[in-house]
């Protein structure tokens, strides 16, 4: 039995900059309420690169009623009871180092880009955001270099709209497994869908794995496909799920 599906937000419940797909969404967000009083439902979460604040407006939108993963397993939010937790990984140490890494972004990198913005509330990872991919990339390589060389507790993703700075301890596998330990739910109860780097290692954790179409290829090699891009293939997923739990309960 599937109790839980995970999402990711950019790329699969929304994409960047644009406006969402309501009528997926509101559908979404129908089963989400079902699953309250339906255990055929999976209940859903969040797990995403984001920053708390945007996380728990999404939350919120879908009726969200466990804990959320925000920041790629940095930061824990529980939406009803309003309880906000850390990884124990981001140490007073790492903490350090961050600041040094935002540091060296916005004197070093920001200037160079017009349009690069830095993600504000972000207090585990961090993260830039830019409308264009060509400059989002250019920032990826340089950032992959100066992590490589000097700060080697962390690791770089990059998605169409934004470059993602994370602790390699506070990756999205370690914050589905925060998940399933406060929720007392093994990796077999729980599905995940994402679409980018930084969701492999959750993705190969997960007990059943999906993407949308426009996933990028390294992604779909380790995760079920869907047919619909974005919130239309999460939909997809989700009615997959019901259907498996269904099914076994007969």
């Amino acid at each position: 039995m599937v109790r839980f599906f995970i999402l990711d937000l950019d790329g699969c419940v929304t994409y960047p900059f644009k406006t969402p797909d309501w009528g997926a969404i509101t559908a979404i967000r129908q089963l989400q309420l079902e699953s309250k009083d339906n255990e055929m439902i999976p209940a859903l979460s969040l797990c995403t690169g984001r920053p708390q604040p945007y996380a728990e407006a999404v939350a919120q939108w879908l009726g969200i009623r466990h804990t959320i993963i925000f920041e790629s397993g940095g930061g824990f939010y529980h939406p009803v009871t309003n309880e906000l937790a850390w990884s124990p990984s981001f140490t007073k140490e790492i903490k350090e180092k961050s600041d040094e890494i935002r540091a060296w972004l916005l004197s070093d990198v920001i200037p160079k880009y017009p349009g690069m913005m830095p993600e504000f509330t972000k207090h585990t990872d961090v993260g830039l955001v830019h409308t264009d991919i060509r400059e989002i990339k250019e920032v990826y390589e340089a950032a992959s270099i100066k992590i490589r060389e000097s700060f080697p507790e962390f690791e770089v993703h990059f998605t169409d709209v934004s470059v993602n700075i994370i602790v390699s301890a506070c990756n999205k596998q370690s914050g589905l497994h925060y998940f399933a330990e406060k929720h007392g739910a093994t990796n077999e109860e729980i599905a995940y869908i994402g679409d980018t780097s930084g969701d492999i290692k959750a993705l190969k954790w997960a007990g059943f794995p999906f993407s949308p179409s426009n996933a990028i290829d390294e992604v779909k090699s380790v995760s079920k496909v869907m047919k619909g891009e974005a919130a239309v293939g999460v939909l997809e997923a989700y009615r997959l799920l019901v259907e498996k739990n269904t099914t076994l309960s007969i």
